[in-house]
């Protein structure tokens, strides 16, 4: 990919700005965070969406094995929606190769919709990639 900046922002998460194209790529490093760890690290990327006019988010969760899913309902929620005024709609997501794990983040959409009945996942474009490169190109 041309023209990366890489910054690290904490030890769970690396991220990589391609500036040319408004896309901020973040690798999770680790197999499972906290919900400090997940919040402190989202509010440094938050920082970088603001930033660098972010308007792509690729979230590479491929290394977890388990998430916190409270973390997963601040992350929607809040965090999200307060992205959402600096631009940042488009969202892309590499999950592990985990049924499980992938049953875990259905079941915690689903409690956001009954606990959060005004937030609307449909405001944003979502999409689940099996890779980088089909992230950066969708």
């Amino acid at each position: 990919m041309e023209n990366i900046d890489r910054v690290r922002t904490v030890p769970v998460i690396t991220s990589e700005i391609l500036p040319d194209k408004g896309i901020l790529i973040c690798t999770c490093n680790v197999r499972g965070m906290d919900g400090q760890e997940f919040k402190d690290a989202f509010q440094e990327i938050g920082q970088m969406v603001r930033e660098h006019g972010i308007k792509k988010l690729i979230f590479d969760k491929r290394s977890l094995r388990v998430f916190h899913r409270d973390s997963m309902e601040w992350y929607h929620v809040h965090w999200k929606r307060e992205m959402a005024k600096y631009g940042l709609r488009v969202y892309r997501k590499l999950l592990p190769d985990d049924d499980i794990f992938r049953m875990s983040v259905d079941i915690g959409k689903r409690k956001i919709l009954v606990r959060h009945p005004s937030f609307k996942f449909a405001d944003y474009d979502i999409r689940y990639c099996n890779s980088i490169e089909e992230a950066v190109d969708t």
